[in-house]
């Protein structure tokens, strides 16, 4: 039965990132021409929270869509992420267990502007939608989730078709939450969560595909 549930939500999830991708495609892709200039960035992040000694570390896969302008380029990107080890640092007092804000998985998508400020160098903006969420397993609720705001900074290399970045993102307020488990009592307390990643990705071109279509 826990393994239905688990499929059942891991179908949920690939739905959800299939139907932003078709958005993402769908806002940049309108015709053959326009997508000379659009390029594609598929990666992983590897960092930790800011602030705090967190064990298990946060990692993140995430995809990135470029569109070049004169005044350098303007981009979506979509992530998603958690602790880098698995496992967490939930804490217990007595029949109290109380869920670690740093243990929090996230997704988010955000809007951001490339500058190059050198050579291979450049600088990143960023600002979007995220979410911070935990899986409690209490009597009556699962999962808890809270929405928010996020925002980053990012400075990285691009040499060639492979790109380094260092990147800082506030992601919001954690969810403020107390359940039942049997005779537990489950608490999460709303506090800020960010992190530092250190981003590796690859970089190709949209418009080479569409050169290959109309070739055929």
């Amino acid at each position: 039965m826990k393994k239905c549930i688990g499929f059942k939500y891991v179908f949920q999830w690939i739905t959800k990132i299939k139907q932003t991708l078709f958005i993402i495609c769908c806002f940049f892709i309108f015709q053959s021409n326009f997508a000379q200039n659009i390029e594609m960035e598929v990666g992983v992040g590897i960092g930790n929270v800011v602030g705090e000694v967190h064990e298990k570390g946060k990692g993140e896969l995430f995809l990135s869509v470029f569109k070049s302008y004169k005044f350098g380029e303007l981009g979506l990107d979509l992530s998603t992420g958690g602790n880098f080890i698995p496992g967490n640092l939930s804490t217990m007092e007595e029949n109290i267990e109380i869920v670690s804000p740093n243990d929090s998985k996230f997704w988010s998508i955000s809007a951001l502007y490339r500058c190059k400020i050198k050579k291979h160098f450049f600088i990143e903006p960023r600002l979007g939608f995220a979410s911070l969420y935990s899986f409690v397993h209490t009597d009556n609720t699962r999962r808890i989730n809270q929405s928010n705001f996020t925002a980053g900074f990012g400075i990285g290399a691009r040499i060639e078709r492979f790109v380094v970045s260092l990147r800082y993102q506030y992601y919001g307020e954690t969810a403020d939450f107390e359940g039942v488990r049997n005779t537990e009592t489950i608490i999460s307390n709303s506090e800020p969560f960010d992190a530092i990643l250190l981003r590796v990705s690859f970089r190709f071109g949209l418009g080479n595909l569409f050169k290959k279509k109309e070739s055929e």
